[in-house]
């Protein structure tokens, strides 16, 4: 049986990837603690440190996107655009609707979860509409941008700021805590 592929299916495909692979990311610093892990696994309890997950699922999940898309000769246009902008704004969206939620109902992992569910399922509709865009052949700035929101959480996982979101409720304190 052979199963044609289309981007909507990949899209689809992709949210239940994310999600899925989500709560493996959560748990991969504590199962494995060291400083390369560090880079890209949420290394504490903290709503920053959770921003990894999105950020980082999102990008792999792009690459997992185009690879299906090549495999099964679906042409899309603006790869590198379309993986800045749902890594980043993801968790920008992420954000501006948990952290109001956060500060009025405090910690809900209901809440966190169904969140990030709606994220994803927002942030594959968003790249959807670019991949299917008129081609814009801009390809080393978001490449630069992606480099750079990696560099800016591994700055924030060894050096974090001294506020709410870099704060871990359940063994308070901040960054690689023991």
């Amino acid at each position: 049986m052979v199963i044609i592929m289309t981007l909507k299916k990949i899209k689809i495909i992709n949210v239940v990837f994310l999600f899925l692979l989500s709560f493996l990311w959560h748990f991969m610093y504590n199962w494995f603690p060291n400083n390369i892990f560090a880079l890209v696994f949420p290394v504490n309890e903290s709503i920053w440190e959770h921003m990894k997950i999105i950020y980082y699922c999102l990008l792999l999940g792009s690459v997992l996107e185009f690879v299906l898309c090549k495999k099964n000769n679906i042409k899309i246009n603006n790869f590198y655009i379309e993986a800045m902008v749902k890594s980043l704004l993801g968790v920008i969206f992420y954000l501006i609707i948990f952290i109001p939620l956060y500060l009025w109902l405090g910690e809900s992992m209901i809440i966190s979860i169904g969140l990030m569910l709606v994220t994803y399922v927002f942030m594959e509709f968003i790249g959807y509409k670019i991949l299917t865009s008129e081609e814009l052949n801009i390809n080393i700035l978001p490449v630069i941008i992606i480099v750079l929101g990696c560099i800016m959480f591994v700055i924030l996982t060894f050096y974090p700021l001294h506020n709410f979101l870099f704060f871990d409720e359940v063994k308070f304190g901040y960054g690689i805590l023991k």
